[in-house]
């Protein structure tokens, strides 16, 4: 339990204490109302007539650089959060999503409908090579040791909105060898962070001395911003400054039967093969940009990193960061229209198959439509590509184990199990049992209560009588 309190604080505050990320339930007719967060289409493809999901929450985090220090299966109390003493290229990506009192209801075997409330967040971090170490104590000494390094350039980009769902889905053809259901979700959101900075071909020039080294700097530019909400008073002021937004996702699924394998008739569990295609979270959340915000270009040679070391330690709020940056750079501009950031919008196609005795394979393929990393837009994205997931599962019981291939080339290996209404999962094992693992992964927790009567679930008369 220590390593499990020590992973989840860690995803936690690594995110800024802020999805589509439950992988194990994927493509399962037992997911109940949070399965629409892959596909809406699945609502009315759901093995209970109602399911009430009290809360879920899940974290996910893959980087190269972050890892968790004396972290081991034997010795965990001494971990610490470290970053990798390396010359690279760095990148941290993460989401947390926390749904609460999400509610399915079946009208009947040809109509659904489900709402729920979530809070979910976004973090992307990339920059090309440079070198850091636990040495680096100074603006200075960073500088030092990327004295070679031709340039500076990254960026990073959070946002975090509340979302309300409200979907409904229903069958839209069916005979005794198939079935095809479609459904649309309606996302009602509020835009609760949004930051971003960018840092583009930053170069500096190094002067020595007798018994000193500084650095002036030559070229680049710097776009930063963040929501004025976050300088709000109160809740009041944050909530008046706070901007809505509306988001869809639409999905279908398609099921097919072996009639000759279901003598008393086709249901949401006994199908052969079921396929799903969904389009999800098309849609941007906007910010009013706070005091501070704005593309700053052309350092002025005049000022060294002494100089912008002091200007930055004595700036004590956004704005008077952001008069301090007009004093280091010949040319500002403050950001006064409002900014957007980007859904995760990205295409999945998920393949379930049956294999009788409570034994089902799923293959999920999820496609991004953005890349995190251009300098004009403000996007985020999944970090899922190709997952296959063998689950054993019964009305009570499950047991699964993920196998994903995603974005950043890397190899997880998860697992998840299901007792009751509780389903607890980790996206990879690797974080519990390696050396000083590096900080990838992470987890779900989700508390559903629905029907346990086996009879109801697989009769659709007893289940609508």
């Amino acid at each position: 339990m220590k390593k499990l309190g020590v992973l989840l604080i860690a995803v936690l505050l690594f995110a800024g204490s802020q999805a589509q990320g439950y992988q194990a339930t994927h493509g399962s007719a037992y997911a109940g109302s949070t399965a629409v967060f892959n596909n809406p289409a699945a609502s009315v493809n759901s093995a209970y007539k109602w399911d009430f999901t009290l809360f879920s929450v899940q974290a996910k985090l893959s980087t190269n650089s972050a890892y968790l220090e004396n972290f081991t299966i034997r010795n965990s109390g001494g971990a610490s959060l470290t970053l990798l003493d390396k010359y690279h290229s760095r990148f941290y990506h993460a989401n947390v999503d926390m749904s609460l009192f999400n509610i399915l209801y079946k009208i009947n075997n040809q109509r659904a409908v489900n709402a729920g409330l979530r809070v979910r967040s976004y973090s992307h971090i990339k920059t090309l090579t440079f070198h850091f170490s636990d040495t680096t104590s100074s603006l200075n000494s960073f500088l030092v040791q990327n004295a070679n390094t031709p340039y500076l350039q990254g960026y990073g980009t959070n946002t975090s909105w509340l979302e309300g769902d409200l979907n409904y889905s229903q069958v839209l053809f069916e005979n005794s060898h198939s079935k095809l259901s479609g459904g649309i979700t309606l996302q009602i959101m509020k835009g609760l962070a949004g930051g971003y900075a960018k840092l583009n071909k930053f170069s500096y020039l190094m002067s020595k001395f007798s018994n000193d080294t500084t650095f002036s700097f030559t070229n680049g530019t710097l776009v930063a911003g963040y929501s004025e909400n976050l300088g709000a008073s109160d809740g009041k002021d944050y909530l008046q400054k706070t901007l809505g937004a509306f988001g869809l996702s639409l999905g279908v699924e398609y099921m097919l039967y072996n009639s000759d394998q279901n003598p008393y008739g086709n249901h949401n569990l006994n199908y052969d093969w079921k396929i799903g295609l969904s389009l999800m979270d098309l849609g941007a959340n906007n910010f009013k940009p706070g005091p501070g915000s704005g593309t700053y270009n052309d350092p002025r040679v005049s000022v060294n990193d002494a100089d912008v070391e002091a200007k930055f330690t004595g700036a004590g709020s956004a704005r008077a960061l952001g008069d301090s940056l007009k004093t280091i750079f010949v040319n500002s501009t403050d950001l006064q229209s409002n900014f957007s950031i980007s859904n995760p919008t990205r295409l999945i196609l998920n393949i379930d198959k049956n294999f009788g005795n409570n034994f089902y394979v799923n293959g999920e393929l999820s496609m991004n439509f953005y890349s995190t990393g251009g300098f004009n837009k403000l996007r985020t994205r999944e970090l899922n590509l190709l997952t296959i997931t063998p689950r054993w599962e019964t009305i009570g019981l499950g047991a699964y184990l993920p196998v994903q291939y995603n974005t950043q080339g890397q190899l997880w290996v998860g697992a998840a199990l299901k007792a009751g209404p509780l389903t607890l999962g980790f996206h990879d094992l690797g974080i519990l049992f390696k050396k000083d693992p590096l900080l990838n992964g992470g987890a779900y927790l989700l508390l559903s209560i629905h029907p346990f009567n086996k009879r109801r679930v697989l009769s659709k008369m007893d289940c609508y009588e």
